[in-house]
Formats: structure tokens, C-alpha cells, sequence
């Protein structure tokens, strides 16, 4: 799907999803400065990696900063509202991903009204217009609305989709995924949808009928194209339209323009090779790893 150093690819990634998977996989590492930096050293080997594996030339990582102060929560207060906040000690290993991106020359964004996700979403719609493939690097299916020709959804390990590969998948176009959560809710955000609607149900809805736009205009039909059973379904749906459409607006990716997506801005910088040296030392990372990666870090100056 995509390849090596390919100057039309941007490497576009969820950056909060990955320091997380290393919070919880990698066991507390505890240095003289910090209470643990597992989550750091976690991240950083990734970003190393990908950088070595692939040498993209743009490249953008998103983190989340918004809960609780979200455009949504003012929507709809009660979203997101089973998340706890992250504990300080997880904050600080976030701001230090953050700085060691910084100074390895990547751009990186955040924003206290946004989510990660309307970041991702506006720098690919900004890219895509200029015919550049976008590669998406999530363990989020949120993000597969940010899916089009030529662009890759990857959760950086086996599951790795093409936008004809989530239709099949989906067996709808991904680009409608907002009106199938709409429909059912997504409970991991507190988003309500129709009560008592499944997966299942919201799957042959919109497979027939492709957007809720549609299936709010037949409700009298559908039990007689798919089967009487659908009729308790099609009252729930007319007693919670307001529901289902706000629940569409939550969870419908949102375009920030003052983000001002440009080549520049997610074009590689040079890398600040001293200073990562000192971010390292002062994290109290053992002097091996540290070694060993400002050596990685030096080959990709030289690559």
C-alpha cells in the first residue's frame, strides 16, 4: 500500500493512542528524576523506528488535550464523561514525547477545544487536496472516515486497510462512519445513539440504505424490505431522531482552519542532536539505551 521514502506519502499519527499502549504495556520505570518514563521510552523507540523504517518526508503526530474542554463536551456535556484524567505522572511522559518530537524536527499538534482526531482529520482533508496519500497510524476506527484512495489505515501492527478494503469491511462507504454512530452510540465516548439499536442492526441499515439521511426517509418501508422484525426498530428511531442527529454531530470529524496545513509545516526539520542528547540524560534513561539511540538518531541525519 505504500512504500519506503515515497515523497506522496504523509505519515499521519495518533499519537495519544500509542504513549497509551506503552503506559499500560511497559512496566513502571522509575529514574532519579521521574516516576516512571516506560510511556517515553515506549513512544520514542517507536518514532525511531518508524523514521528508520520508512524515512518519510512529512509527517504530523496529534495528541489529545481536550477533555472536558472540547467543543462536544458544550454540545453535549455528558461526553466523554466516564474518562478519567490522565494522572500527573502520565501528563509529564506526554510532555516529554512532545518535546523529544520537537526536537527531532517532527510536527506535532494539540489543542484544548479539538481532539486529536478533527487534527488528523483536517491536515489529511488539507493533504488529499494537493494528491498526497495519506497513512494513518491508529488503533482508532474513528479514523477510518479519513480513508480514501490511495490512503492506508494502519494500527502499526497486523490490521492495515485500504479504503476499498473498510467498504468491504464495513459493508458502507467509512466516509458515513458519523451517521452509523449515530445510530448505534460508541459508549467508549458516551455517545448515546438510538437506545436499544446494535451493531448489527445499524450495520444492515446503513448497508442498505448508505446514510441516515436515507434511512430517516424510508422508516416506512424498511419493514417490508428487510423483514417485519425491523419495525421495532424503525419506532425506536422515530421516537430518538433528535438523539440519533446529535449523536451524528458528536462524533462527525471537525476542520480546524487555523491548523493552515502546508508542506512546510509537516516537512521533516533538522534534528537537534545535542539537545535530544540532554532530554535523554535528564530523564535518567540508562546511558546504554541512550547510546545506542542518539547512534540510531545519527543515521537518520546521515540517511
Amino acid at each position: 500500500m505504500f512504500n519506503k521514502k515515497n515523497p506522496n506519502d504523509v505519515f499521519l499519527i495518533d499519537s495519544t493512542g500509542f504513549v497509551l499502549k506503552y503506559w499500560f504495556a511497559v512496566p513502571p520505570v522509575k529514574t532519579e528524576n521521574y516516576e516512571s518514563i516506560a510511556a517515553f521510552l515506549g513512544f520514542t523507540g517507536f518514532v525511531i523506528r518508524l523514521l528508520h523504517d520508512y524515512q518519510p518526508k512529512y509527517i504530523s503526530f496529534a495528541f489529545d488535550e481536550s477533555l472536558g474542554s472540547c467543543f462536544r463536551n458544550k454540545i453535549f456535556p455528558d461526553y466523554k464523561k466516564t474518562r478519567e484524567n490522565a494522572p500527573d505522572e502520565l501528563k509529564t511522559q506526554f510532555s516529554l514525547c512532545r518535546e523529544f518530537l520537537t526536537l527531532m524536527g517532527l510536527n506535532n499538534n494539540a489543542s484544548k477545544t479539538h481532539e486529536a482526531d478533527d487534527i488528523l482529520y483536517t491536515i489529511a482533508k488539507d493533504t488529499k487536496k494537493i494528491n498526497l496519500n495519506n497513512i494513518i497510524l491508529t488503533n482508532d476506527k474513528d479514523l477510518y472516515q479519513l480513508i480514501y484512495e490511495n490512503d492506508t489505515w494502519w494500527n502499526y501492527g497486523d490490521k492495515k486497510f485500504s479504503y476499498n478494503e473498510l467498504v468491504k469491511k464495513l459493508n458502507f462507504d467509512p466516509h458515513d462512519l458519523s451517521d452509523f454512530l449515530g445510530l448505534m452510540g460508541d459508549s467508549v465516548d458516551n455517545i448515546p445513539g438510538a437506545p436499544g439499536l446494535g451493531e448489527k442492526t445499524a450495520t444492515a441499515l446503513m448497508s442498505e440504505y448508505k446514510n441516515l439521511d436515507n434511512i430517516m426517509n424510508s422508516l416506512d418501508s424498511i419493514p417490508s424490505r428487510l423483514g417485519t422484525k425491523y419495525k421495532r426498530f424503525m419506532k425506536i428511531i422515530e421516537e430518538n431522531k433528535k438523539i440519533i442527529y446529535l449523536s451524528k454531530k458528536l462524533a462527525t470529524l471537525d476542520y480546524i482552519p487555523d491548523i493552515k496545513t502546508n508542506l512546510d509545516m509537516i516537512e521533516r526539520k533538522l534534528i537537534k542532536i545535542e539537545k535530544i542528547d540532554s532530554l535523554f540524560k535528564k530523564t535518567g534513561m540508562r546511558e546504554g539505551q541512550r547510546n545506542l539511540w542518539i547512534k540510531d538518531i545519527e543515521k537518520l541525519i546521515e540517511s
